[in-house]
């Protein structure tokens, strides 16, 4: 299906999200969106859905102007958990591609094309909430495609995702579709997979690159904006390691350990077994592995958020888990970034609200802030009124306000574009140097080598021994 954008602009109240853009997806094209967080990737996709709100002003022409959802236009979303009804397991929610359109699912259909991307078939039954995001990503992407669908829009598909998973996710959408408008951060795997890269900076396309699916080299070689060569200059592999002001023998004492923990979810088997982490003041320790395989369920042990079903945690010299009565740290102690950044700020709040919750003062909050990247037009916006990366920057300044001894990031950098991911990156290394210990779990591994001091690995549960190890 071929898809035309003309001369689209998009307005809420003062705030111009789009200006006059032109697009065109031929039929049988990949066309990619790239940009920095809030440079209006995700109100495009929208337009082209047709469910921006009322409170929109609209300009422009968009052919075909009426689509069929779910029949003539899948759609990926940008927040896997938000897509999903807590109610319902997953199941249920990638079988209402087939019911809404009064059809049933082929029997086994949606559990051998989760299990082709790498995700189990008994965890159908499961609710959202006990999936990772890289699962719920996949399952999105299995609704989306169940029709073979024209046109295909993905907004950051596979941010959850690690890059093996990353990669076959992607495989999966191409193939699944005839054409595709896709927008995401990865640079790397949409060069290979995209025709065409259009570029967009504060709500402008600036520039159209023919790629061809050659990958990073050629987009490198054919782009001359600025801002683009500023995205490729910010890619992990581009620049040199950051400096650390601390030596691995000058850290500081543990902050946080865990001793022979295992670590479950009610109603199914242990996610890690047996294991033994301690982290110390001072330190960035980056935790990496495959999407589902127990990162973010570690990082909310560390915080004293999970339960282990047998073990010891600690934090600050405090046994939060041993088996006894649960007890905590002194408030504030730890500072979570969690992955479902949306669910983690109050609708209801202006950002700088929920920054300011932290402990911050209002001059504080500004800093904070303009040290992730975001600036006074977004301290009284609310969290639908922000982009995921803009929410993403949001939670992190959150977490610096409140001057904690540790901090637990789940994916900070997922949602954000190279050049915010790198400031990031440079905000948790400073605030480690200060002396906070700061545990990352990442899939972009290149991006945490550059500031890490150390980086473990997840093995996946059930291989060789069905032991997880560190």
């Amino acid at each position: 299906m071929r898809l035309a954008v003309e001369r689209l602009s998009v307005r809420y109240g003062n705030v111009t999200a789009l200006r006059e853009v032109d697009l065109t997806v031929a039929d049988g094209e990949v066309v990619a969106l790239i940009g920095e967080s809030g440079s209006g990737k995700s109100t495009l996709l929208d337009a082209v859905l047709g469910v921006l709100p009322a409170s929109a002003a609209v300009s422009g022409t968009i052919r075909p102007d009426r689509l069929r959802r779910g029949v003539e236009v899948g759609y990926v979303a940008q927040d896997p958990f938000g897509s999903c009804d807590p109610v319902w397991p997953v199941g249920h929610h990638v079988a209402e591609a087939w019911r809404a359109h009064g059809q049933r699912p082929p029997r086994g259909h949606i559990a051998r094309r989760l299990a082709a991307l790498g995700v189990a078939p008994g965890a159908l039954r499961r609710r959202p909430h006990t999936w990772s995001g890289g699962m719920l990503q996949r399952a999105d992407l299995v609704a989306a495609t169940a029709h073979a669908p024209p046109l295909l829009l993905a907004d950051e598909p596979t941010s959850a995702l690690d890059a093996d998973a990353a990669e076959a996710a992607m495989t999966t959408l191409v193939r699944s579709a005839r054409s595709v408008l896709v927008a995401g951060h990865d640079l790397a795997l949409l060069t290979r997979h995209a025709d065409e890269v259009h570029v967009l900076e504060r709500g402008r396309v600036v520039e159209r690159v023919r790629v061809d699916r050659g990958g990073v080299a050629a987009l490198a070689a054919r782009a001359s904006h600025p801002h683009t060569r500023e995205l490729l200059a910010a890619l992990p592999g581009a620049a040199a390691r950051l400096p650390h002001g601390h030596h691995a023998a000058t850290r500081g004492a543990p902050v946080a350990a865990l001793e022979r923990v295992t670590l479950a979810h009610p109603g199914s088997g242990p996610v890690l077994v047996d294991v033994d982490l301690q982290v110390r003041a001072g330190e960035v320790l980056g935790v990496h592995g495959p999407s589902g395989g127990g990162k973010t369920t570690l990082l909310r042990a560390l915080a004293g958020l999970h339960r282990p079903a047998s073990g010891t945690v600690r934090l600050g010299g405090v046994d939060v888990w041993s088996g006894r009565r649960p007890r905590r740290p002194r408030p504030g102690f730890v500072m979570p970034i969690f992955q479902d950044v949306a669910a983690s700020l109050d609708p209801r709040w202006p950002a700088w609200r929920s920054v300011a919750e932290a402990g911050a003062t209002r001059a504080e909050v500004e800093r904070l802030f303009a040290a992730v990247g975001l600036d006074h037009r977004h301290l009284g916006a609310r969290p639908h009124q922000l982009s995921g990366g803009q929410r993403q920057r949001v939670a992190i300044a959150r977490a610096l306000a409140g001057r904690a001894e540790l901090i637990v990031a789940d994916e900070p950098t997922a949602a954000l574009d190279p050049t915010v991911a790198a400031g990031v990156s440079r905000l948790l290394r400073e605030v480690a140097d200060r002396g906070c210990a700061v545990v990352v779990a990442s899939h972009d591994r290149a991006r945490v080598n550059s500031y890490a001091d150390r980086v473990v690995r997840l093995a996946e549960l059930g291989i060789r021994d069905g032991r997880s190890e560190l």
